[in-house]
C-alpha cells in the first residue's frame, strides 16, 4: 500500500511538472507570437515607405550610375548579378538541403528548406507585383513612372526587382541563422542591378523587402523553435 501512494504521489508531481512547463512554453508562444507579428508590421512599414522614398531619387540614381560606369563596376556587376539568378541560386539551394540531409545536419536541413519555402512565396509575390503594375525599365528611357499594368512584356516588369528579391529569400534564412555578414550578397545584387541599367533603385528596395520579409519569416517562427522536455521525453512545436 506504501509503495502504491508513492508511486501515485510521484505520478502526481509528474503531472504537474509537465502542466508547469506546458503553461510556460504557451505564454512564451503567446509572447514570441506578438512580438513577431510586430516586427513583420515594422518590416513590411520600412520596405513600403523606403520604396516609396526610392521613387523621388530614381531618376537621379538611374543617372549617376550611367555617368560612373567602369571597368571594376563591370566586372563587380557580373559576378554579383550571377546570386539572384534563378538558375544559379535554386539548385544551390536545394544541393545545400541534400548535404544536410545527408551528413544529418539539421540546421543547415532546416536553414536550406525555411530558404526553399521562402523562394516559392517571394517568386509568387514577385510576379504578381511585375504584372500588375507593369512599371517600365530604365533602358526603355519612358521615366521612372510610366507604368502598362497587365502588358506582360518582360521591359514592363521592373517594379520589384525579381534578381534582388530571390537573392534576399534565398540568403535571408542563411544570414539569419549563421552569419549576418552574408547580406552582403543579395546587398551586391542590388547595386548590380541598378548599375546594368535593368531596374530603378525602388525596385531593388522593394525586391530586398518581399524576399527579407519572406525569409525571416519561415526562419523565425515561434513555434519551430519551442519544445516541451520532461525526463527523456522532448516534444517539438
Amino acid at each position: 500500500m506504501k509503495r502504491i501512494l508513492i508511486l501515485v504521489y510521484l505520478y502526481g508531481l509528474t503531472a504537474f511538472s509537465i502542466d508547469a512547463q506546458y503553461s510556460n512554453v504557451e505564454q512564451n508562444i503567446d509572447l514570441e507570437t506578438k512580438n513577431y507579428r510586430k516586427n513583420i508590421a515594422k518590416i513590411s512599414v520600412v520596405a513600403v515607405a523606403g520604396t516609396l522614398l526610392a521613387f523621388a531619387i530614381d531618376e537621379a540614381m538611374d543617372s549617376w550610375m550611367k555617368n560612373n560606369q567602369s571597368q571594376f563596376g563591370d566586372a563587380f556587376s557580373d559576378v554579383a548579378n550571377v546570386f539572384g539568378e534563378k538558375y544559379v541560386i535554386v539548385p544551390a539551394v536545394g544541393l545545400s538541403w541534400g548535404v544536410g540531409y545527408l551528413t544529418e545536419d539539421s540546421k543547415l536541413k532546416r536553414t536550406s528548406w525555411n530558404a526553399i519555402k521562402s523562394i516559392a512565396t517571394t517568386a509568387l509575390a514577385t510576379e504578381l507585383i511585375k504584372v500588375s503594375a507593369g512599371r517600365a525599365r530604365p533602358f526603355m528611357a519612358e521615366g521612372a513612372f510610366s507604368l502598362h499594368p497587365f502588358s506582360g512584356e518582360d521591359h514592363y516588369k521592373s517594379l520589384p526587382s525579381g534578381h534582388v528579391s530571390l537573392a534576399f529569400a534565398t540568403f535571408t534564412p542563411y544570414a539569419e541563422t549563421y552569419n549576418r555578414w552574408i547580406y552582403v550578397i543579395p546587398s551586391s545584387v542590388a547595386i548590380a542591378r541598378i548599375y546594368k541599367n535593368k531596374h530603378w533603385a525602388s525596385d531593388t528596395i522593394l525586391g530586398a523587402g518581399l524576399g527579407f520579409l519572406s525569409g525571416w519569416i519561415f526562419t523565425h517562427h515561434p513555434k519551430s523553435k519551442i519544445q516541451v522536455s520532461s525526463n527523456s521525453i522532448t516534444v517539438y512545436f
